[in-house]
């Protein structure tokens, strides 16, 4: 089985997390390609990546790609994210962990804010 956690930083406002957490619910009922589509978040709110990571193993995923929905390449993309996803595999040496490329690395960015404004 495999697995996509979906990495937002989190926020005091809970607003902010739960359209996070809406917008992840609405990619899992589009997906196909992976058993589980799970938000987390980095820090401030929950589940943090660790938590949704063990308790997916738990549930016998062999494969976890990470996605960090961040525009840009901060100190969180560049270091934070790369670390806790090095210790966990160093935690389960038998299992795939995959850092996916961030959001805003997207090809499609320039072509969903083109839409966005073209919209009348």
């Amino acid at each position: 089985m495999k697995a996509l956690i979906i990495i937002a930083h989190g926020s005091k406002k809970e607003l902010s997390n739960s359209e996070f957490i809406s917008m992840v619910g609405n990619i899992k009922n589009k997906d196909n390609n992976y058993d589980f589509v799970e938000a987390s978040f980095l820090e401030l709110a929950s589940p943090s990546i660790e938590d949704i990571t063990n308790d997916l193993i738990r549930k016998g995923v062999k494969e976890l790609n990470y996605y960090p929905f961040f525009l840009n390449s901060g100190r969180h993309v560049i270091s934070d994210i790369p670390n806790i996803i090095e210790k966990l595999e160093n935690k389960n040496p038998n299992l795939k962990f995959e850092l996916l490329e961030h959001f805003g690395k997207s090809d499609f960015i320039e072509d969903i804010i083109l839409r966005d404004i073209n919209i009348k």
